[in-house]
């Protein structure tokens, strides 16, 4: 019996497309990627996700490391939350999933700069029950502590719970405990994967 949705939130609920974002503001498709890497593929940026680094030293320190190109790095990560985009087809279906009592959480790798934005700032946040925002917890996916740590703070059973995220690392991660999961190819087939399970199908149809 699915009672519980779990979500990761970028590319998930959230737009999360960074080189998309960086090709607003360079044109040649090498700097694209070399930019894309250093800003937001770094390790720096890795340790945003585990809580051992705010924003703002993440952006120092990777100016430190490539002094030559800190005027891009500044303009491509001070105001880099501008790229995260709620999905509204996915927003309702968490609203009428919620509505319909299925507990709804978020289970998501991301900093405390972006969190605290993408959370006071989309309406999304208001159906879910709560979840596990990595930095909080020094944990994150695929590692399995994560997925551990949500089913003991919550007090669910992994088979109850339907996991979603468009990393399939991820989901091999969340179903060797015994979750089940969707691996999302494209933000807009939440509603389609969510409704292969009986329990949830007539809810995400409603409406439609």
């Amino acid at each position: 019996m699915i009672n519980t949705v779990v979500l990761d939130i970028g590319n998930v609920l959230v737009t999360f497309y960074s080189d998309i974002y960086v090709s607003q503001f360079i044109t040649k498709k090498g700097e694209i990627d070399y930019f894309n890497h250093i800003c937001f593929r770094s390790e720096e940026w890795v340790a945003g996700d585990y809580g051992t680094m705010t924003r703002n030293e993440i952006i120092d320190a990777i100016c430190k490391k490539y002094p030559d190109d800190a005027e891009t790095v500044h303009t491509l990560m001070d105001n880099c939350d501008d790229m995260l985009r709620p999905s509204k087809q996915n927003t309702d279906i968490v609203k009428r999933l919620s509505e319909a009592g299925v507990e709804v959480y978020y289970l998501s790798n991301t900093n405390e700069h972006a969190f605290e934005y993408m959370s006071k700032t989309f309406e999304i946040f208001k159906y879910m029950k709560g979840g596990i925002a990595s930095y909080q917890d020094g944990v994150v996916k695929p590692g399995r502590e994560i997925f551990e740590l949500f089913l003991s703070r919550y007090g669910k059973k992994a088979e109850e719970c339907v996991f979603a995220d468009d990393s399939p690392r991820n989901t091999a991660s969340a179903r060797m405990l015994g979750y089940n999961t969707i691996t999302l190819k494209n933000m807009e087939d939440l509603g389609k994967e969510l409704s292969k399970f009986p329990e949830l199908a007539k809810i995400i149809a409603k409406n439609h």
